[in-house]
């Protein structure tokens, strides 16, 4: 029983260590491989960091391309807002151009109208005065001024 288990221990002892040395075999066997798959992973990160800087310097030209289409269109577009505005401000000060005239116009027009009624009116008031004054007979000659629009004349009877 003892030989047996010496034996069976030195059984799983070789198989252990025949293991051992066949994984270290395997491992050894393998690292060509794992440094071909490093070096691989390496090649093919470069190529993406390569292919991902070219996409960002394509992206930044089409960037910088559309900016300045953008800005080129917003200056053409703040162009056509002032020139609307310049119309715009050339109309409105037109239109207050002729509302003055209109009221320049206007003023005149009432200031004749008042005029014409003063002189009606005054007219009128004089029709009425000589119709209630009194006075003789006209002697002598009459004269009349064009300037003050009076015509003079002497009469007799007057105390």
């Amino acid at each position: 029983m003892k030989r047996t288990r010496s034996l069976m221990l030195l059984l799983i002892a070789m198989f252990a260590f025949s293991t051992a040395a066949v994984s270290a075999q395997a491992a050894e066997g393998e690292h060509p491989r794992v440094e071909e798959a490093e070096e691989i992973n390496k090649e093919k990160l470069e190529e993406a960091k390569e292919k991902n800087k070219e996409a960002k310097e394509a992206t930044k030209e089409k960037n910088k391309e559309r900016n300045e289409k953008r800005t080129e269109a917003n200056k053409e577009r703040i162009e056509r807002v002032k020139e609307k505005n310049e119309a715009r401000i050339e109309k409105a000060e037109a239109r207050e151009v002729r509302e003055a005239e209109k009221a320049v116009t206007k003023k005149a027009r009432e200031e004749e109208l008042a005029k014409k009624k003063a002189e009606k009116e005054q007219a009128k008031k004089e029709r009425e005065e000589a119709k209630s004054g009194g006075g003789g007979t006209v002697w002598g000659g009459m004269a009349y001024d064009p300037d003050l629009n009076l015509l003079y004349f002497g009469t007799g009877n007057s105390q």
